[in-house]
């Protein structure tokens, strides 16, 4: 479940495929831990494939970390705006 928490909307990892997937022409999206960040791939339908490390955000009385929706959607809108 999405959590919004100071006006910011934070998603942990499976959410983040699911709505990288959904919101973006992308074909596939894959996250893992990378040098203390996660790292997103994806490729979109138009095969540029590209990744990006974000900044895991660990929050007060969550157990998982959260990626912020709005570091996700810079990170995807700056390889398919290209």
């Amino acid at each position: 479940m999405v959590k919004k928490i100071s006006g910011v909307f934070y998603l942990d990892r499976e959410e983040t495929v699911e709505y990288v997937l959904k919101a973006y022409d992308i074909k596939w999206c894959i996250t893992r831990w990378q040098s203390g960040k996660v790292n997103i791939s994806f490729e979109t339908k138009s095969a540029s494939r590209a990744n990006s490390n974000l900044i895991p955000y660990k929050i007060k009385n969550f157990k998982t970390i959260l990626l912020s929706k709005t570091e996700i959607d810079l990170a995807i809108l700056k390889v398919t705006q290209l």
